[in-house]
């Protein structure tokens, strides 16, 4: 074959090669790039929205003022009269009527204000809710990123002692090392296998709690966190208050502007009527102008104003209790990070290199026979502990420091 022929032979088949070949997995999902699809498809999210829209509807409906009524009747026939004339001339009374209820005490003022506070809550609620959403992504996302590195140690320990199991088994039939030895190597071989198969497990439950989290928009299997750890840095004390704070402040006003509301039901409205009627041939056009007001004989509106102060109480409560648990949150997680600011630094400067060094140190002395098989696998189960350790005490770290960023604090 010709190399022309070659070359296109091959230009022919490098779209089939590709084709071929499988779907390249998701980049992995780096934190700040897992809350911008929460902010889309968190159920929870998406669930405060509509009820953001819900009370912006209420601004519309609070400033609706009383539609009028439009009504007519025709009564006073007389069967036994007759007319030779149109419907327009026949003996009966025709009327017409307009009604309209104008409003006293300032009540769509009250109720403006009312559905102006419940739009600012729920506005609130919306943040308070973006803001647990947060905390449960970053808890998620570092229970992932986690898991992915406590699993590859899991799979490697497992390789490793599985490798080592084999050669002491070839050791025994040699005659090179005792059977208990080997029975030992086996039995820590299913030991550590066994731990890489929780391990699975373990990231396979963290994928799926993330993906949960995000409305299943990322498919779980292909899940994968960034390799970079968020900025655990202690964070400054914004003084920015806490949306749930904000929120029960706005429920606080609401519940006043609907005390006051219930209180100007006792100030009476007032309907005026217009009326038209045609009654001929005794009289042909008439008008007439009507005035109403209730009265307050059955009920006077004292159980909407007691409800209304035992609401206004409540919320007073409701405000009272979390203000004063916010700084005390603060305060706990400020220890806490402490704790775990130190418990990470001494695993990382003296607990892991020890480990590591004494790790090493194993490897050589057991291929010389100057340690025993017992202290072996003892090293060897401290190595994979303190590795495992150290992983988990940076996620707890940055478990915190995120965690202090989204408490917010009190006014």
């Amino acid at each position: 074959m010709r190399p022309s022929s070659k070359l296109l032979l091959a230009s022919c088949l490098l779209p089939l090669s590709c084709l071929a070949q499988p779907l390249d997995t998701p980049p992995p999902l780096d934190l700040a790039t897992a809350e911008t699809l929460l902010l889309e498809a968190n159920p929870a999210i998406l669930q405060a929205r509509s009820a953001v829209a819900g009370a912006r509807a209420g601004m519309d409906i609070a400033g609706a003022r009383p539609n009028p009524t439009l009504s007519a009747a025709v009564t006073s026939i007389n069967p036994a009269r007759n007319s030779a004339g149109g419907y327009w001339d026949r003996p009966m009374d025709s009327v017409l009527r307009l009604d309209q209820t104008f409003e006293r005490g300032d009540k769509r003022e009250l109720r403006l204000r009312a559905a102006d506070r419940n739009l600012a809550a729920t506005d609130a609620d919306l943040d308070n809710t973006i803001r647990l959403a947060r905390m449960a992504l970053a808890n998620a996302w570092l229970n992932l990123r986690a898991a992915q590195e406590i699993r590859q140690i899991a799979a490697e320990s497992a390789r490793l002692a599985g490798r080592a199991a084999e050669a002491a088994e070839l050791r025994g039939k040699a005659g090179d090392l005792a059977g208990v030895d080997v029975a030992r190597f086996a039995a820590d071989a299913a030991r550590v296998a066994n731990d890489a198969v929780q391990a699975d497990l373990d990231h396979a439950r963290a994928r799926l709690d993330l993906a949960l989290l995000l409305g299943n928009r990322v498919v779980p299997d292909s899940l994968q966190a960034a390799a970079d750890w968020p900025d655990a840095a202690l964070p400054a004390n914004e003084g920015k208050e806490r949306p749930d704070l904000l929120a029960a402040r706005q429920r606080l006003a609401l519940a006043d502007a609907q005390r006051d509301l219930a209180r100007a039901q006792r100030t009476r409205d007032v309907s005026v009527g217009v009326q038209y009627e045609h009654f001929p041939p005794d009289a042909r056009n008439t008008y007439g102008i009507s005035v109403s007001i209730p009265l307050f004989l059955g009920n006077d509106y004292r159980g909407d104003i007691a409800r209304s102060e035992a609401e206004f109480t409540a919320a007073e409560q409701q405000l009272a209790a979390p203000r004063a648990a916010v700084d005390g949150e603060r305060a706990r997680l400020r220890s806490e990070y402490a704790a775990r600011a130190a418990r990470l630094q001494r695993i990382r400067d003296v607990v892991l290199p020890a480990a590591e060094r004494a790790g090493r140190g194993a490897d050589i002395a057991i291929q010389k026979g100057g340690m025993g098989l017992t202290d072996y696998l003892d090293t060897q189960r401290n190595l994979r502990a303190a590795r495992i350790e150290a992983i988990q005490a940076r996620a707890d770290l940055s478990r915190v420091a995120l965690m202090l960023r989204l408490a917010g604090s009190a006014p």
